[in-house]
């Protein structure tokens, strides 16, 4: 039996800057020039190295991963289960309500224990802090109000790299 295969209109992680409203429009045209090498100077989080790979499955795709988005990516596991563990802490609150007291420096305390390992605080950032607000540490974490935002997914990013050619550069030298 054949494995299915994802399907992402938009990236598997949450991505300040996103493309993902131009995916249907650069996916025909990929289609339509059928390019045998794209290269992503600007990748971010990937989706259009993603979705030229999809659409044109013979073109060489090189995606630029200056902002380090596939370790976000490998660290999926622990991000699910601290999003899980936020889930069941804050069952009783209502979603985009604040969260203050007890309860607040639980969490902060969680997150500075984790923080000894890996956070993906972008991901954390949009589960508990006020809209398109992102911190990239535990410091900034910390001073921020929360809410509780936390999905009621886990996220998946199956598949979303295959095929892709993964490089870690300034664009200017990859020009």
């Amino acid at each position: 039996m054949e494995k299915k295969v994802k399907k992402y209109g938009s990236a598997p992680l949450p991505f300040q800057g996103q493309k993902r409203r131009h995916v249907h429009e650069f996916s025909n045209l990929i289609k339509e020039i059928r390019p045998n090498l794209v290269v992503d100077l600007f990748g971010g989080s990937g989706l259009l190295s993603y979705v030229a790979k999809r659409a044109n499955p013979s073109s060489r795709v090189i995606y630029n991963d200056y902002d380090n988005y596939c370790e976000r990516l490998s660290q999926i596991g622990k991000t699910n289960e601290l999003l899980r563990y936020l889930r069941e802490i804050l069952h009783d609150i209502p979603n985009d309500a604040k969260i203050t007291g007890n309860l607040r420096e639980i969490i902060l305390r969680k997150l500075a224990t984790e923080n000894e390992g890996y956070v993906d605080w972008i991901t954390i950032s949009v589960a508990l802090l006020f809209s398109m607000r992102y911190v990239t540490n535990y410091a900034e974490f910390e001073k921020g109000t929360l809410y509780n935002k936390v999905p009621m997914f886990d996220y998946v990013a199956d598949g979303y790299l295959d095929g892709l050619e993964v490089v870690h550069a300034d664009y200017s030298e990859l020009c």
